[in-house]
């Protein structure tokens, strides 16, 4: 009583003395003190605090919170460590007081809490109090979790974090029973977590659940048993990984089990809210009969509601009106149309208790959910039901925002857009499908595996195409571009943004590590390994039994573990003010910086919908502004393409393959109407830029022949400064703001290192000759994996502008990340080992001794002064053309690396032809005194194409100034392998080449 009676005079001389006389604030100190005085004279007992707190619920607002925050830290006696203590475990008791008070505000109950636990923790610290200090960041946990306010992913994550210092101190061995509480805890908070990837969460929420069960036996905690055997159910039933079916199963034996503890005498609001969730999982539930299996659920929830009364547990009985709906609308027994009244009556019977105001998720939900009803819907006007359908999604949409809840808003989202696209109401298609492309935006940029980035985009594909398709339809042109560009090429786009983020605050040794980390980081980015799914159905609400998680988590992935070590480093770095992930702009490039009003640019899109067609932007400047004009492939047009790209390879690398090429050309040209798309660019445009989707990437499009006033031409040639590529607008955006880096003159080469390819001696040889003495060869056994990963090496290649790779390439369809220029070396192959790489000839390549990988290239190299890397050899510029338009090749490879452009081929290219082409094209670069490397390929491909023998020969004589008796030698190659006149007229010989960038 001592504490009270000097407290209650310090208060009054705080009031007494305090600047603000304002008699509200004065109520709200007074207030303070007969809860607190009220707390500690009772022991917290509800029957004395309550009836307390029920006479002024207008006062347990934010401005009480705060004052409780002035008040104590105006009270702390640095002398007086006793009288702290007091006041801090008198607001922890306070806080647990709060937190279950059920009148008054939801919200500001747990603001009030979390102010109290963040008070105290000032001064029960983890040396002082180590059993009090974890006991209160167990519960401020819990706080955190309930807690309505702010950003629902971050309330998450500070919750773990509480429970995870917890468990610092709670160890199984010292503090079982509350370690298994607080795995517990960290379970319900790991399985809601809406940042990181869901899959994982999900496992690390299982792990834990599974620890605390090794405490909380049956025999020795039966309560808290079946408390932890519902949540594990829970997990269970949203988990990702393993078997759907088998996974039901076991959240079904897991609810069953808890029911043997839950009675419905003993635990009726238990066993209520157990069986709530019992019948969510035999309504999803895949083994057995569907139909018996959602009349089963139906009848749980029947029951459930019998102990969940309004009257009594409001809050739950909204809960299992919104499941029985969900029953309801998938029920398959009875009558259809009747069967959506009754989820129509139990939603809005649910929306009664879930308000706005009280629970903004849970209205969302069910708004979502009675959306999908009213879509649904037989009886009544149709047109009417679509109204209050649309009506019902955009309220969802309100507290499903893309920042805070990205799942759930993708799934409102798209029901909104599906429901408006299929009445031909755009305004509501692009509203709903706008907010879902930002939450599969967000989702991306929270998750952490490939696998999971790659698989948010490639579910969403049909949101992307009917978004397009929405914007086309009122020829909203820029913002279907935009939509367009959201959807291609976003890993690179997004670690090539990350690449050149440096924190300010790092020594050159922490920006040296950092820079390691990300290239190694992004290697494991382009992984194609793997997948997750999302589901779009009605979502349920559980019954939270338990406040309450851990065990060693599952092993780290190789990318996990480079994340966790760049998360320390920036730690260490301690910089405030850098981002280390940085979110690309959901917007297009100033088209103003990336065309001049001489160039235009052709961007296709394949939708994923087939029944779409597809489609080609025309981009070009008016007057300083994009001008954007659309060309249309109708669906069979479309098929016709899909047709073409199934029978391209099918002979792929037999002579067949090459007999065909010029006719397939000529057929891929009449695919994409490309004499009809050059008449919507201006005659003043000389440059072009192509800009494929999907297969697109694989064909040589600057090689289709056009009809040109009645003369048949090359794409090519049809402008004067070239046609180049480049993976999207945004990629050649950021390309573009690299070139005034390039300012070295140095020339690196990789020449032959298999010594199989003789006629690269007098390539690199040649090309070498206006660089002397600034180039740097690594030539023949000496081009292998140790020489080139060596410091003097890599030193060299940092420094260089031309970097020339003269050797074997291929690509790996089926592992990307393995595709490789081949070095010297004598590691045989091990047969079916994923490091092999096979060659056109047949030869097989050991890529971990033998080659440079993709994944090297990203992880290893740094080109910082590249203006271009050559890739004089076969495949280089093959990608894999999954669905998600991933730009995942070599060249992608060498664009992280710095290089700002990239000339690769399309296929196995003739090894003598290539050689000369290689020369004339260095050969006009060095006679350009502002060389356009795009203008330098295709002039030396227009003169390869039509040079005849005789010129070809005098070329060799008086140009390159070879030895008479190599000139000989070519003579007798002619003879047996070039028999037509001009001799590379064929477009295998020239065509074979693209440039990629600037």
């Amino acid at each position: 009583m001592k504490f009270w009676q000097k407290w209650l005079q310090q208060l009054a001389e705080y009031l007494q003395n305090s600047t603000q006389t304002d008699a509200t604030r004065e109520d709200y100190f007074r207030f303070l003190r007969e809860v607190l005085r009220a707390v500690d004279e009772s022991n917290s007992d509800p029957q004395v605090v309550y009836p307390l707190l029920a006479q002024h619920q207008e006062k347990l607002d934010p401005i009480f919170a705060e004052i409780i925050k002035q008040w104590f830290e105006s009270e702390l006696d640095p002398n007086n460590s006793e009288n702290n203590q007091f006041l801090a475990r008198t607001l922890l008791n306070f806080a647990v007081d709060i937190s279950e008070f059920p009148l008054g505000s939801r919200a500001n109950n747990i603001e009030i809490a979390i102010a109290c636990y963040q008070a105290a923790l000032q001064i029960l610290t983890r040396d002082a109090f180590p059993q009090d200090w974890a006991m209160t960041q167990n519960n401020l946990g819990a706080a955190y979790s309930d807690r309505i306010r702010g950003e629902r992913w971050e309330n998450l994550e500070k919750a773990i974090a509480c429970y995870q210092a917890a468990l610092q101190e709670y160890t199984p061995e010292a503090f079982p029973e509350k370690w298994a509480g607080t795995q517990n805890n960290l379970g319900e908070a790991y399985r809601n977590r809406i940042r990181g990837e869901r899959g994982e969460n999900l496992e690390l929420a299982i792990a834990c659940y599974q620890a605390a069960l090794q405490v909380r036996t049956r025999d020795a905690f039966p309560e808290k048993w079946a408390m932890t055997q519902n949540n594990l159910g829970a997990a269970y039933s949203d988990r990702i990984r393993g078997e759907r079916g088998e996974n039901l199963e076991q959240a079904i034996a897991c609810y069953q089990a808890a029911l043997q503890e839950y009675t419905r005498e003993a635990f009726p609001q238990e066993w209520a809210a157990t069986q709530n969730n019992l019948c969510a999982a035999y309504s999803d539930r895949i083994r057995g009969e569907r139909g018996e299996n959602l009349e089963q659920a139906i009848s749980c929830y029947q029951a459930a509601l019998q102990i969940c009364t309004r009257e009594a547990f409001p809050e739950k009985w909204a809960m299992t009106q919104n499941n029985l709906g969900i029953a309801y609308s998938y029920r398959i027994r009875g009558e259809r149309g009747e069967n959506l009244e009754l989820a129509i009556a139990c939603y809005q019977a649910a929306l009664q208790e879930y308000t706005h105001e009280a629970f903004p998720e849970d209205w969302a939900m069910t708004q979502n959910n009675l959306g999908i009803a009213y879509s649904d819907r037989i009886r009544g006007e149709r047109g009417e039901n679509l109204e209050l359908a649309i009506a019902c999604y955009q309220a969802a949409l309100q507290e499903y925002t893309p920042e805070a809840l990205p799942l759930d808003c993708l799934r409102t989202g798209r029901n909104l857009g599906n429901l408006g696209f299929e009445q031909e109401d755009w305004e509501n298609a692009i509203f709903g499908y706008d907010r879902a492309i930002r939450a599969v935006e967000q989702s991306r940029n929270w998750a952490t595996s490939p696998q999971t980035k790659r698989q948010l985009l490639e579910d969403a594909l049909p949101i992307y195409g009917k978004m397009v398709q929405a914007c086309v339809t009122l020829e909203r042109y820029e913002q279907a571009l935009l939509t367009v560009e959201r959807s291609k090429s976003r890993t690179l786009s997004e670690i090539l943004s990350q690449a050149d983020l440096i924190p300010k605050n790092a020594t050159p040794a922490q920006q040296q590590r950092y820079r390691q980390l990300n290239r190694e980081i992004a290697a494991l980015q382009q992984s194609f390994q793997g997948d997750t799914a999302l589901g779009d159905s009605p979502s349920n609400g559980e019954g939270r039994q338990g406040q309450t998680p851990t065990t060693a988590p599952p092993q780290q992935t190789p990318l996990q573990s480079l994340l966790q070590q760049r998360e320390t480093l920036l730690a260490e770095i301690d910089d405030p003010e850098f981002k280390a992930i940085a979110i690309t702009s959901p917007q297009l490039p100033d088209f103003s910086q990336l065309l001049t009003p001489t160039t235009a640019a052709i961007e296709w899109y394949l939708p994923q919908d087939t029944n779409l067609g597809a489609y080609a932007f025309i981009i070009t400047l008016r007057d300083n502004r994009p001008h954007i004009q659309l060309h249309r492939y109708t669906p069979q047009q479309r098929q016709n393409l899909d047709n073409f790209n199934e029978t391209y390879f099918s002979d792929y690398r037999q002579p067949s393959w090459y007999d065909r090429l010029s006719s397939r050309l000529d057929d891929l040209a009449q695919c994409l109407n490309l004499t009809q798309l050059l008449t919507l660019i201006p005659s003043t445009c000389n440059a072009l830029i192509l800009i494929p989707h999907l297969y697109l990437h694989l064909f040589p499009l600057q090689a289709l022949s056009v009809t040109s006033e009645e003369e048949i031409k090359i794409l090519q040639k049809c402008f004067a400064e070239g046609v180049r590529y480049a993976p999207s607008c945004q990629i050649l955006a950021h390309l573009q703001n690299r070139r005034q880096r390039a300012t070295a003159s140095q020339f690196f080469a990789i020449q032959n290192p298999t010594q199989d390819l003789p006629y690269t001696e007098v390539e690199v040889e040649t090309i070498r000759q206006p660089f002397d003495p600034n180039s740097y060869i690594l030539k023949n056994k000496a081009a292998n994996k140790a020489a080139l990963n060596s410091p003097e090496t890599l030193a060299q290649l940092s420094q260089s502008r031309f970097i020339h790779f003269s050797c074997h390439g291929g690509f790996d369809s089926e592992n990307p990340l393995n595709s490789a220029l081949v070095l010297a070396g004598d590691a045989p192959p091990t047969k079916g080992d994923r490091s092999t790489l096979t060659l056109r000839d047949g030869r097989r390549f050991d890529t971990e001794h033998q080659g440079l990988t993709l994944r090297e290239i990203y992880a290893n190299l740094e080109l910082p002064a590249c203006f271009l890397v050559m890739l004089s050899a076969c495949e280089t510029g093959l990608l894999s053309s999954k669905l998600t338009d991933e730009y995942v090749g070599l060249a992608s490879g060498f664009f992280y690396a710095g290089s700002a452009s990239v000339v690769s081929s399309f296929w196995c290219v003739d090894d003598f032809a290539t050689a000369f082409l290689a020369i004339r094209f260095y050969r006009q670069l060095g006679e350009s005194p502002s060389p356009s490397i795009v203008v330098a390929l295709q002039t030396a491909q227009n003169w390869l194409e039509t040079v005849s023998k005789s010129d070809f020969f005098q070329w060799l004589s008086n140009d390159l100034k070879l030895p008479q008796n190599q000139i000989e030698e070519y003579e007798v190659r002619f003879h047996r392998r070039y028999k037509t006149d001009p001799p590379f007229a064929h477009p295998k010989y020239w065509a074979g080449f693209g440039a990629i960038g600037l």
